[in-house]
């Protein structure tokens, strides 16, 4: 039952990524202003939650938990950084947020290359890593001509991102399996 449970929580974590993405697609000045609220609130709630996880749940393999715990260090230092100082987060929001996607997609390159050889779900976390790095380069390094432009990429890999929760949840529920490297 805490299979399926798993399943639906990473199912709703990848509708919510999606209906971050429509949003920012559909109104994106509008979605920005909120992307630079919020974020740092979410990655500081985010970077607790993953520091709690590594601590009380019973993990074999050692990389998940310094995985888990390097992880929740960058969302906790970018938290109070766009918490802490709203203004700068404002004009530099895209270099921040492609900086924390770009150091979080690493760090999941590593370890699923680490754990390719002890954990199944390996390939799912190498996937995760690689469009992370991608939409980061593309946030950081693209020319942007109007504001409105990196809300719509962060849209964009807000929905891929969320597609492809979805269809591990899915794959989670059919196969009634859990890897505890995806968060």
């Amino acid at each position: 039952m805490k299979k399926d449970k798993t399943a639906l929580l990473i199912g709703i974590a990848g509708a919510a990524f999606i209906l971050i993405g429509i949003f920012c697609m559909a109104d994106p000045l509008n979605a920005y202003v909120n992307l630079v609220r919020f974020s740092g609130a979410v990655l500081l709630v985010n970077g607790v939650v993953l520091q709690l996880a590594s601590s009380y749940i019973h993990v074999t393999f050692k990389m998940e938990k310094q995985s888990m715990r390097i992880e929740s260090i960058v969302d906790f230092g970018f938290g109070i950084i766009l918490i802490f100082n709203p203004f700068l987060a404002f004009i530099v929001y895209p270099l921040l947020f492609g900086a924390c996607i770009f150091s979080v997609g690493i760090i999941k390159i590593i370890v699923s290359l680490l754990a390719k050889k002890n954990n199944s779900g390996w390939s799912f976390i190498l996937i995760i890593g690689i469009l992370s790095c991608i939409s980061a380069i593309v946030i950081i390094y693209m020319p942007l001509h109007h504001a409105s432009d990196v809300t719509k990429i962060i849209g964009v890999f807000c929905m891929l991102m969320g597609l492809v929760l979805i269809i591990d949840s899915i794959r989670f529920w059919r196969m009634k399996k859990f890897e505890n490297l995806l968060y």
